[in-house]
């Protein structure tokens, strides 16, 4: 019996991580870009900013140097529930679509008055603290030359913050590039990160306000309607990392919730008749690394042990060895990280990804308890970019 967990143990963890984005590798049709898509249609760039005076004026600056034709760019904010100086930062740009209630619902209400009162056909979300290079613009929307996408999802690049759990993330969002590109080649990228995703107004749908993942949210409504959500490597937003561990766990947690949520919400996606590439997506990407990958880990481990400690295999006393090594330098990383000290290199991923694992079933009984609230609370940013 221990042998039969360890195995099964395994084999999950390896196919989401590994077997999965081989398969995509293999399977998924390399797309030439298409010479076409060289239509300049307009947009709207939509920022909700609440309370985010600190980074409001360089972020609408940078809005307004990207390389985009002036006339086809537009600018809204929603500064929804803003008590510092947010509305007034945004008043010295007289191009900027203004929108303000002194009430705050969160960033799904935001985004659902802001959409409503958009005229473009692309609207571009993307958040107060996300910086864009000049071309990202371009890149993000040249996807849409094709009509069955109806989503885009940009990159996102974590700059500053020397612990674990900041460093780790940038290597983690690393390999996520990488599968999300894959994902696009074969069907459809599974989820958009919020701090830059476009997508076609008209396929807009309004987003619940006890929606956790509001982002997420978006990204498979749009699926379910018959299109895909592309992605664009090139169209790159930066983020400062959270300031502190503390945030980083309340963010993953979060995180963690909204998935159970959404996964709640969208069972549809999983029907292998309705939507078959959708749903092997769906389940490889998503509902493994939710449901199954933490219990996984756990049972792999403590099976581990039995084997190591009833058995005389060298494999299995070599697994224990590795898996030992593995979550002591996660480990290690964690007692730096709470010292506040620079983590060395060797300790950063084991540490994330066990801080990533942890967060899952924290954010399930959240879910299950109702407790986790749809209105975002900002984390501290490391550094100003």
């Amino acid at each position: 019996m221990a042998a039969f967990v360890f195995w099964l143990s395994l084999g999950i963890f390896l196919y989401t991580y590994i077997g999965y984005p081989l398969l995509l590798r293999f399977v998924a049709p390399r797309r030439p870009v298409d010479p076409t898509g060289t239509e300049q249609p307009a947009v709207t760039v939509l920022i909700a900013a609440c309370n985010e005076a600190a980074v409001i004026t360089a972020k609408l600056e940078n809005t307004f140097a990207l390389d985009y034709p002036a006339d086809r760019l537009h600018v809204a904010v929603v500064a929804d529930g803003s008590t510092d100086a947010t509305v007034e930062l945004v008043q010295r740009f007289p191009a900027v679509q203004l929108l303000y209630e002194p009430e705050r619902r969160g960033k799904s209400a935001a985004l659902n008055r802001g959409v409503a009162q958009l005229t473009t056909p692309l609207v571009v979300v993307t958040d107060a603290n996300t910086f864009l290079p000049p071309t990202a613009l371009r890149a993000l929307l040249q996807p849409f030359a094709h009509p069955q996408v109806g989503g885009v999802a940009g990159a996102k690049r974590v700059i500053g913050g020397a612990d674990a759990a900041t460093a780790g993330e940038g290597l983690y969002w690393r390999y996520e590039s990488q599968l999300k590109a894959l994902e696009s080649r074969f069907y459809s990228t599974i989820g958009a990160a919020g701090e830059l995703f476009a997508f076609r107004r008209a396929c807009f749908r309004e987003i619940p306000a006890t929606a956790i993942t509001d982002d997420f949210f978006l990204s498979l409504s749009i699926n379910l309607q018959g299109y895909t959500i592309a992605y664009a490597p090139e169209a790159v937003a930066t983020e400062a990392a959270s300031l502190s561990l503390r945030d980083e766990w309340n963010r993953k947690v979060r995180i963690a919730a909204g998935g159970f949520q959404s996964l709640a919400w969208f069972r549809s996606a999983l029907h292998p008749f309705r939507h078959p590439r959708l749903a092997l997506q769906f389940f490889s990407h998503r509902v493994l690394r939710w449901v199954a990958c933490a219990p996984a880990l756990v049972l792999l481990f403590t099976s581990n042990l039995v084997l190591f400690l009833y058995t005389d295999s060298w494999f299995y006393s070599w697994a224990f060895g590795a898996q030992s090594v593995f979550y002591g330098a996660a480990l290690a990383g964690f007692l730096l990280a709470r010292t506040s000290r620079p983590v060395p290199f060797f300790f950063q991923l084991p540490f994330y990804f066990v801080l990533m694992h942890a967060a899952l079933p924290v954010g399930w009984w959240r879910f299950v308890r109702g407790k986790q609230s749809a209105i975002w609370q900002k984390a501290q940013r490391s550094v100003a970019l």
